[in-house]
């Protein structure tokens, strides 16, 4: 059974990505509709049916609705990332990936706006499952 974020953990990343990096940032929800969204977002049905069926296909639709709606006042791309990372150690996977290019994808995830499954198949590729 998948096992979701909650809302405080997102909120409670994003403090913590901004006290480590940008400590004069403003920490707090900007927007908690769009907050409420990206959270929700994996849990998603239709007609019944899981809309993201695959464990990388529910982290990716959190990646990128996390990344792209700036429901944050600040941190929004490095909390989407932490997120991500919580999200599959949560469910017994580790995001194998250097500093470098959790970056570079998180950046292209905002910039170019590619294809979900797209992200899935990045996270796919880059997923060890932990011990």
């Amino acid at each position: 059974m998948t096992k979701y974020l909650t809302h405080k953990q997102a909120i409670f990343l994003n403090g913590v990505m901004i006290q480590r990096y940008t400590p004069k940032e403003h920490i707090g929800v900007k927007d908690e509709k769009l907050l409420d969204s990206a959270i929700m977002r994996p849990q998603s049905s239709a007609f019944g049916s899981d809309a993201y069926p695959s464990l990388e296909l529910k982290a990716a639709a959190l990646f990128e609705s996390l990344a792209q709606n700036h429901s944050f006042h600040n941190a929004n791309k490095r909390t989407a990332f932490a997120c991500l990372f919580l999200f599959l150690r949560t469910n017994g996977w580790i995001l194998n990936v250097r500093e470098k290019e959790a970056e570079d994808m998180t950046s292209f995830v905002v910039t170019n706006k590619p294809s979900l499954q797209h992200i899935a198949d990045w996270i796919s590729s880059n997923l060890v499952q932990r011990s």
